[in-house]
């Protein structure tokens, strides 16, 4: 691990996920933890973490990874590893952890299914099928590494179990055989095999498709693997991992239904394709789009203004700020007819997507018509919900007067029934902003403390072993972490920032990321003439402060002595306040 994180530059991995740019000695962006328009993501070079002050999430490039990517640890430590080149020892089957060992199965399952596809006798009907007639080309076939299971019912149990040794609850747990009994069955068997994959090429399950047959009649046309610790439908997009760098240059990614829509598309050229299990986006999906896309056009099957959950996939994107399109597939079915019957005219449809406002508007009057009161009670119900979930007020403010127009009504009479249904939906989950926990406010002493321990961190920590320092730190985060700093430098000659984080408590490291990655305000220029004044400033105030405290309790004993008609106290309490006036004096007078 050391190594690999020795090797590795955070920089450099995060740039990959997020835009950021220089900020003094350290790098900004917009955080990809929750929505925000300034950027507060922080990361520091020289100490490999990174800190956001709107949400505060923070750590190394590892917990990153986790975070972001869902990646366990081992996970992130071979993604990292293969990137700085370094070998990692194979750990054995005991020491992996769940996840690896699934992603180990299905790479196996997937060998399994490609070979008996592509080079076995048992294959050859399923191959035929998907040559003659579904069009694919046996480049594709293998790009895409589709494959066939055998109507067997325990073809690859033997395989996986008796050849390859994997446990039988370990296939259980990858989702590809179920129990019936005291016997594992395949859960495939007789389909054509689609492997899923995640954005990083790691195979998290399989679709399965049905040859058609009369026995094809009475069973589901498409099977998936179940939800798994590795499979979740609702975050994969089938073939992004092959389409990512397609979608990232135009910008743009087409949305079909359905892993045959997305490979048809793909073969005739359109490659910045991808698919998904029915006609709504996720949240997840739409996370993982806004990584390579700020556009997004719709080519569905399903009649996209009828299905509510279509619609609320459509607000999901646009409130993640992608901008939503959807191409009219004139009299094809689906992607996939289009593109094997006409591709030129797959692209013309998608070149002229039309904005989904536009689109869900027109849908719902070629329905309705709106020439009756009852059809305008219809087209009401229909469109007022999605004109009220527009977020951008002047574009609803448009669609709406393209509706009142449509209907025949004045815009009055649509505004009040959007403003209506404005009212109705309160309850929506409050951004990330509003939702995050309020802490307690500091105190002024605390915010001094800290700005001193980041000033002196940021320009000369030697200033901190300065003896009479000790004394200007008491509040407990500032004064933990000044404590661990003396620690550290009785230990080491030089001050590392990295080693000393590594060393720090785990309760104190967040503390710490704070403090160094925080922006000092007010100096802007990263000069020694700058930090060296405010060093002074804050040692001042800090010591004043001090003072005061001091006077304090001086006031208390000089009230407690004369209300006890102690006389020698009284008089040794003035001079002691005199001596504290004169000392107050002469700091005030530095600020």
């Amino acid at each position: 691990m050391e190594e690999v994180k020795a090797k590795t530059d955070i920089v450099a991995v995060l740039s990959e996920y997020i835009d950021v740019k220089k900020a003094g000695r350290n790098y900004k962006g917009l955080c990809p933890f929750h929505s925000e328009k300034t950027p507060s993501f922080m990361i520091s070079q020289e100490l490999q973490i990174y800190k956001c002050f709107g949400c505060g999430e923070g750590g190394d490039v590892f917990d990153f990874l986790q975070k972001y990517e869902g990646m366990d640890f081992y996970e992130s430590l071979k993604h990292l590893a293969e990137k700085a080149g370094i070998i990692l020892k194979s750990l054995s089957s005991g020491q992996k952890g769940e996840k690896e060992k699934i992603y180990e199965i299905n790479q196996e399952a997937y060998r399994f299914y490609h070979y008996l596809l592509t080079q076995h006798p048992v294959g050859k009907i399923a191959l035929s099928y998907l040559v003659k007639d579904r069009d694919l080309k046996l480049q594709t076939i293998n790009t895409f590494g589709l494959g066939y299971s055998p109507d067997k019912p325990f073809a690859l149990k033997k395989y996986l179990s008796d050849r390859k040794k994997f446990p039988v609850s370990d296939l259980v747990t990858a989702g590809l055989v179920f129990m019936k009994g005291d016997l594992a069955f395949d859960r495939f068997r007789g389909r054509v095999i689609f492997p899923l994959h995640d954005h990083r090429g790691n195979i998290l399950g399989f679709a399965g498709r049905i040859l058609p047959s009369e026995r094809a009649k009475d069973l589901a046309k498409y099977i998936n693997s179940p939800e798994t610790p590795v499979y979740h439908k609702s975050n994969v997009l089938y073939g992004l991992n092959i389409a990512k760098k397609d979608i990232q240059k135009s910008k743009t990614a087409v949305i079909v239904e359905g892993e045959l829509d997305m490979i048809s598309c793909w073969q005739v050229g359109v490659k910045n394709v991808a698919s998904i299990k029915g006609s709504a986006l996720t949240q997840e999906q739409v996370k993982l789009l806004g990584r390579y896309a700020q556009s997004v056009v719709l080519a569905l099957d399903a009649d996209v203004a009828g299905d509510t959950a279509a619609r609320r996939g459509i607000q999901i994107a646009e409130k993640e700020g992608l901008e939503i399109k959807v191409a009219k597939l004139g009299e094809y079915k689906d992607p996939d007819e289009l593109a094997r019957k006409d591709p030129e005219k797959l692209t013309s449809y998608i070149e002229k997507a039309v904005g989904v406002w536009d689109y869900l508007i027109d849908s719902s009057f070629a329905r309705l018509k709106g020439e009756t009161g009852l059809d305008k009670a219809k087209l009401s119900k229909e469109l007022v919900p999605m004109l009220s979930s527009i977020g951008d007020n002047i574009v609803r403010s448009h669609y709406a007067q393209i509706v009142a127009r449509r209907l025949g009504v004045s815009i009055d009479a649509v505004s009040e029934q959007i403003a209506k249904q404005l009212s109705y939906g309160t309850n929506e989950t409050p951004k990330v902003e509003e939702s995050l926990i309020k802490k307690e406010p500091k105190s002024i002493r605390e915010l001094t403390e800290e700005r001193f321990l980041a000033v002196a961190f940021k320009y000369n920590p030697n200033i901190l072993l300065e003896s009479e320092v000790k004394d200007l730190i008491k509040t407990p985060l500032a004064k933990r972490i000044f404590d661990e700093f003396i620690l550290f430098m009785k230990k080491n000659k030089n001050f590392d920032p990295s080693l000393f984080a590594g060393a720090l408590p785990k309760e104190l490291v967040e503390g710490f990321t704070s403090l160094v990655l925080k922006e000092i305000a007010e100096l802007k220029d990263d000069v020694p003439e700058s930090y060296d004044k405010e060093i002074k400033l804050i040692r001042n105030s800090l010591a004043v402060n001090n003072v005061k405290e001091k006077g304090k309790k001086l006031t208390e004993k000089l009230i407690s002595a004369e209300k006890a008609g102690d006389k020698r106290k009284l008089k040794k309490g003035q001079e002691e306040f005199n001596k504290f006036t004169l000392e107050l004096k002469k700091l005030e007078e530095k600020q």
